[in-house]
């Protein structure tokens, strides 16, 4: 085993653990959906498959480069395959929902590409263009080739009408053609392997376009879209299979106690009349189990189990009190946060404490992409009037994500219908949200206008008080005895986010574990120090570095766009470039005496940018006028300096982008006329990547990797 790879992991294919930065379960699209958010931010490193079925173990790799696939292994018992062969494999056992899909990064990927060098995917040669043209195809050539397409019934009329046109368009227009075939043929293949009934017309118009695609060149897209829909019905079909089973195995149970009732009732000769075998079959005919509709309701999340702290006071109490009085409280209640708060947990608290409290109360919890899916089934096989009197007839809904809404235009007019028919009908509704409606791109003004008309009940990342209490009550739950300064030092270092809290604590209890050392404070520093992921905004600062890295210097009258998970280095550039003078103006997510005290910015002006009041700090509120009116103020009072900007995202959640981004540009003019340089730090994946982009193009861009 070669001791440069850094510590290997313990299974069959040795690769370096690196840093495991998430994990989830497989499902029939977890690798598919996987992949696209890495591709979209260019990531390096590997996804690990490891599944367990019929007693055999498997795993898989597959190797990325910003974001693409670049290699892949794959290893069952004394089998191994490498390359495109283990990439089929790796998706494969991706589909079980029993296998679990790990994301690790900060690995050597030029290493592992040489080490595996057989295992590394193959990818159609580049053609090299000479020249804008193509080189002409011989006319015969060409001609033979549509014949062999016809035959195929292929519409070749695009490349036809080019057949009596300039040798190098009529050769352009075979080569589109050519590549349009190839994605048609592939897409062709998995229909023919779909269970379509049911969906028969749909099928037959996507054969039908199949036939010409140079005009569908999103046909593979169709395809796949009709997969999903055709699995969704199997789901359902599933669930209704279950059902009917279950309300057989209660109707046969019901039926043995009433015969035995009957038997002892008639050997004891109890008096009273005794019903007759037809009451018993009507008896049996008639009963049926309670009411289980999915719910959807994870009973793990209640009240009981929700740590409340002053970040989360306000949102918990409201949440209490729409569980207790539903549809009387607040209605609607729209619950905001960033992610990892407790959002969706507060949603599935109230819907299990109305269960809990009404037996015959319907509730309701979906996702919008559940709903969004939901709508287009019902829509693609004819069931949309049952879609609607589920989503309709229940007692409380509870949505999730409405965020995502902004991207699902098809679902605005749905959902505007069915939230009317519901707060008319005094059924309570409650909403989840990463930030307020009206921020919310290319939402439905009427849906904005419905969706803040109750309550918005916000909550901020946990103080440390509640990170430790929330750790306390994760270790009690876990029955792991963990000293309380201890757990104070793991909520420092952890971030703020509370579902990666309880990460860093799984992190540290199963590394003392498997190691068999007891938890101390260097235990946690040394598990916690690289494997905890980067925080979220109004995190801890990182410790500061023995050596600054080397770095060009900033200038008066112009502004970077500094793009990193956490804002060190941005705070490191603004201490360089004050030296020490002075002239400083920071307005920023973290708490002002972490930068203080991690920083040689003792002298400097820092505004903690948040809505929370009474802290000795001096505070400002993400009012964009407000900022404005303190910047202009500061820049007049003296000649030169520098200005440090971080928490946009927190900008952008509490008015819009397009309102952040006027604000920026008003800055960028302002600086540009003066001795000031301005640094705005960003983390790519707070915001949306078109909006990253725009705000790249107005400033100069420092990335750190």
């Amino acid at each position: 085993m070669d001791a440069r790879r850094g510590n290997l992991t313990p299974q069959d294919l040795l690769l370096p653990e690196g840093k495991l930065i998430r994990t989830t379960r497989g499902g029939s699209n977890a690798l598919k959906q996987l992949l696209l958010d890495l591709k979209k931010y260019s990531f390096s490193g590997y996804v690990r498959t490891v599944r367990n079925a019929g007693g055999r173990r498997s795993e898989g790799i597959v190797l990325l480069r910003s974001g693409n696939p670049e290699a892949s292994l794959h290893q069952r018992g004394d089998s191994q395959d490498r390359g495109r062969n283990a990439l089929k494999k790796v998706w494969q056992d991706s589909y079980d929902e029993s296998c679990v899909l790990e994301l690790h990064a900060r690995v050597d990927m030029d290493g592992l590409v040489r080490e595996y060098a057989d295992a590394v995917l193959e990818r159609p040669a580049k053609i090299l263009k000479r020249s804008r043209v193509p080189q002409p195809i011989d006319r015969a050539d060409i001609e033979r080739q549509l014949r062999i397409w016809k035959e195929k019934f292929y519409d070749v009329s695009a490349v036809e009408a080019n057949l009596d046109g300039e040798p190098g368009i009529l050769t352009a227009s075979l080569l589109a053609m050519r590549d349009a075939v190839k994605k048609a043929e592939a897409a062709s293949d998995v229909l023919a392997n779909l269970d379509v009934r049911g969906f028969e017309s749909r099928a037959a118009i996507l054969r039908e376009k199949l036939r010409d695609p140079i005009r569908h060149p999103d046909i593979d897209a169709e395809v796949e879209i009709l997969r999903e829909a055709l699995e969704s019905r199997q789901r359902m079909e599933s669930q209704n299979r279950l059902e009917r089973s279950r309300d057989r195995d209660f109707k046969e149970r019901t039926k043995k106690v009433l015969e035995l009732v009957l038997k002892q009732r008639q050997e004891d000769k109890s008096p009273g009349s005794l019903p007759t075998p037809e009451e018993v079959d009507k008896a049996i005919n008639d009963a049926s189990p309670p009411n289980e509709l999915p719910t959807n309701l994870a009973a793990g999340f209640t009240f009981e189990g929700f740590t409340v702290g002053e970040s989360n006071r306000f949102a918990h109490t409201a949440s209490v009190s729409v569980a207790k009085q539903p549809a009387k409280a607040y209605n609607p209640l729209l619950i905001t946060s960033g992610p990892g708060l407790g959002k969706t947990h507060l949603l599935h608290a109230i819907g299990n404490y109305i269960v809990a409290h009404d037996k015959g109360a319907k509730v309701l919890y979906l996702t919008c992409e559940a709903f969004a899916s939901g709508l287009a089934e019902g829509r693609a096989n004819g069931g949309l009037a049952g879609w609607r009197e589920r989503v309709r007839g229940v007692d409380c809904l509870l949505l999730d994500d409405i965020q995502f809404l902004g991207g699902m235009p098809e679902v605005h007019e749905e959902l505007f219908h069915a939230f009317n028919e519901l707060h008319a009908a005094e059924k309570q509704i409650v909403l989840a949200s990463d930030r307020p409606p009206k921020v919310i791109p290319n939402l439905d003004e009427r849906l904005v206008s419905r969706f803040e008309a109750g309550l918005v009940a916000g909550m901020e990342p946990p103080d440390l008080a509640t990170r430790v209490a929330i750790l306390e009550r994760r270790a009690k739950d876990g029955s792991a005895t963990i000293d309380p300064d201890i757990l104070k030092v793991i909520a420092t270092l952890a971030p703020n986010n509370v579902r990666e809290l309880g990460g860093a604590l799984n992190r540290v209890v199963a590394f003392s574990s498997m190691m068999g050392r007891p938890i101390t404070e260097e235990l946690v520093r040394d598990v916690l120090s690289e494997s905890v992921a980067a925080p979220t905004p109004a995190s801890a600062v990182e410790p500061k570095p023995s050596e600054a890295p080397s770095f060009q210097g900033l200038h008066p009258g112009r502004s970077y766009l500094i793009e990193e998970d956490r804002p060190s280095e941005a705070y490191r550039r603004l201490a360089a470039f004050l030296a020490g003078r002075g002239g400083g103006l920071i307005i920023t997510r973290t708490n002002p005496k972490r930068i203080r005290e991690t920083y040689d910015l003792a002298s400097e002006k820092i505004l903690w940018l948040t809505d929370r009041q009474g802290s000795p700090e001096e505070t400002i509120a993400p009012a964009l006028e407000r900022i404005v009116y303190e910047l202009e103020d500061f820049m007049t009072k003296q000649a030169s300096g520098a200005i440090l900007i971080d928490g946009v995202e927190y900008l952008v959640s509490n008015n819009s982008f397009d309102a952040v981004l006027k604000f920026v540009r008003r800055l960028l003019d302002a600086v540009s006329e003066s001795r000031y340089a301005l640094i705005i730090s960003i983390g790519p994946a707070t915001v949306k990547e078109q909006e990253l982009r725009v705000l790249e193009r107005e400033m100069e861009v420092i990335r750190i990797p």
